[in-house]
């Protein structure tokens, strides 16, 4: 169970190092189907990290409020994304 958690972090810290590069590198997406599925990555991490029973020296719970700040960045990316018609 140990060794999951610690793919899922990585999976975590993967999809913020890639929506991180997408916000700073100013691209704009015409359908936004990468900002979209980093969302639903995003959501899915969350799901998992809900479930976890041990606080793992309170990585856990800070891997949860990176993933919901995250979510919000990505949502906000998307909606800005529609506001200029892209």
């Amino acid at each position: 169970m140990q060794r999951n958690l610690k793919l899922r972090l990585r999976i975590v810290v993967i999809v913020l190092i890639a929506a991180a590069a997408g916000f700073g590198g100013g691209v704009a997406l015409a359908s936004q189907p990468q900002m979209e599925g980093a969302l639903r990555a995003l959501m899915s991490a969350q799901n998992e990290l809900e479930r976890v029973t041990m606080n793992k020296g309170g990585h856990a719970a800070r891997a949860r409020a990176l993933v919901a700040k995250a979510i919000a960045e990505v949502q906000s990316g998307i909606e800005f994304g529609r506001s200029q018609g892209y």
